[in-house]
């Protein structure tokens, strides 16, 4: 029975990194799901998360805005993304590799929205998360 379970969980694991979106796959990605217009905000500036602490945060980051694509880091993860109108799209890679994806919007000093596992192409069915800008005097 264990060398089924193994083969099993093997198989499965191989199949849902097989339909993540891959790193190669992320800047023809970002184009398609974007739309590709204009941005109308920029997002440069340090963020964190609004979930504070506890188990699962975002944690505080950078990010940084050139025309439509943003670079940065929040937490342990790298981010790559786009801006496209008032909405943002991002990709979070954790040692090269895509393990989500967020559509967010911006309200003032606030990015909210959802972030969607790599495998969600098409974001579907996401969890809600918000990130902060730092050092906004309006936010307490």
């Amino acid at each position: 029975m264990r060398p089924f379970s193994t083969a099993f969980l093997t198989l499965s694991l191989i199949l849902v990194i097989s339909c993540s979106l891959k790193q190669k796959e992320i800047d023809p990605w970002l184009n398609t799901i974007s739309g590709g217009k204009p941005p109308e905000i920029d997002i440069t500036g340090r963020w964190h998360d609004i979930q504070g602490s506890g188990f699962f945060t975002w944690g505080e980051g950078h990010l940084r805005q050139e025309q439509d694509k943003i670079r940065g880091a929040i937490g342990d993860y790298h981010i790559r993304g786009v801006v496209s109108g008032k909405t943002v799209y991002l990709v979070f890679l954790y040692q090269g590799v895509v393990y989500y994806t967020a559509r967010l919007e911006m309200f003032q000093d606030l990015l909210t929205g959802n972030y969607f596992k790599a495998n969600n192409k098409k974001q579907k069915r996401g969890y809600p998360t918000s990130f902060v800008k730092i050092g906004d005097p309006t936010i307490r």
